[in-house]
């Protein structure tokens, strides 16, 4: 236990908490003004969404990176089926149990258990496997109920991929990180080619190399070698990137990465002030915690909210409280999601012995 504590990365904790609000601010700002245009949230769009930087593309890139970074620092080498179960345990569980809960929102607030609308029973496997978003993403009927959204089925991806992705590193980091690199750069210039029904942020296929990131990025021997040039780049070019208004004639996915990595060190770089608040400590570990729940639930806390109000136009004070209302919904409800959890692993465990 002592050893795990020393390993533990605050920074992390905290990259988390911010992305989850972004993602969380993101979808507010689509799902009242884009798509229900309830209130001009105009302004909300414009912070979020800059010519060279799309927080929301951020936060995601930033929450596969750490994905990597943490599997990376745990060190454990183990067979990739007993990590397989150990990883698609701790996110499917709360999966299940979230899908589950929507389910029966859905079915009281429709007055019926046909809502999907005729998909051949069979596909129902991918909910199992927890990729029915990801796969309607691409353009494959499912029974999504949008819980986890592309993101799950993506970081499910990245997991499948991680033994052999580490076991590369491991036996050549240079080698790995120039392949990856390739890969990703002819993925990004050549995405349109390729007519994938998936936007390009969202697919594994580029994701996955900032999955990789994380892993390289971890190793002490890399930012060793890096150590002089950090911070003296990093905020420059987060700014640079936030704040420059022409469009930079680059994929997005590669601005997105380049960003990341300038935030991820940044972050990392201040490491020892972060972790010296003892609440600011607190707090993070306690939203890391329930992190996962918060992301499989707080979309369709939006959607219904939005649903009961009737899409009705609201006016600043309305559209604050609902926020406000949406947040707390979506934490409590993260937190039923993470304690019912806790009581199936428990069982499992039981079961074991």
């Amino acid at each position: 236990m002592e050893k795990a504590a020393k390993k533990r990365i605050y920074c992390f904790d905290l990259l988390k908490i911010i992305s989850i609000f972004i993602v969380f601010m993101h979808h507010i700002m689509m799902d009242l003004y884009v798509v229900h245009p309830m209130h001009n949230l105009k302004i909300l769009e414009d912070l979020i969404i800059r010519p060279n930087m799309n927080l929301g593309m951020i936060a995601c890139g930033l929450f596969v990176l750490i994905s990597g970074a943490t599997l990376a620092l745990s060190g454990r080498e183990e067979e990739p089926l007993a990590f397989y179960k150990r990883r698609l345990i701790r996110v499917l569980i709360p999966f299940y149990i979230a899908y589950l809960i929507y389910f029966i929102i859905r079915v009281l607030t429709y007055n019926t258990i046909f809502i999907y609308g005729g998909v051949p029973k069979w596909r129902f496997i991918f909910t199992i496997m927890g990729m029915d978003e990801y796969l309607a993403a691409n353009g494959i009927r499912t029974f999504t109920l949008g819980v986890g959204e592309w993101f799950l089925g993506c970081i499910i991806l990245c997991y499948l991929v991680y033994p052999f992705l580490y076991k590369a590193h491991k036996k050549n980091k240079y080698l790995t990180f120039i392949l990856m690199t390739i890969w990703f750069l002819f993925i990004n210039f050549n995405y349109g080619r390729f007519h994938f029904t998936i936007a390009s942020h969202m697919n594994f296929l580029s994701q996955v190399y900032n999955f990789y990131l994380g892993i390289l990025l971890i190793d002490k021997e890399v930012l060793v070698k890096l150590k002089k040039w950090l911070l003296i780049i990093t905020i420059p070019i987060i700014l640079f990137l936030y704040f420059y208004n022409p469009n930079i004639m680059l994929p997005d996915n590669i601005k997105t990465t380049i960003a990341l990595v300038a935030i991820f060190i940044t972050f990392y770089e201040m490491e020892n002030v972060i972790s010296s608040f003892e609440w600011l400590k607190s707090f993070t570990v306690f939203f890391n915690k329930i992190s996962l729940e918060i992301y499989l639930v707080h979309h369709f806390v939006i959607y219904q909210v939005d649903y009961i109000l009737g899409y009705r136009q609201l006016n600043g004070i309305q559209t604050l409280l609902v926020i406000v209302f949406d947040l707390i919904m979506t934490v409590i409800l993260a937190i039923v999601v993470e304690k019912l959890s806790g009581k199936v692993y428990g069982l499992m465990n039981k079961s074991k012995n």
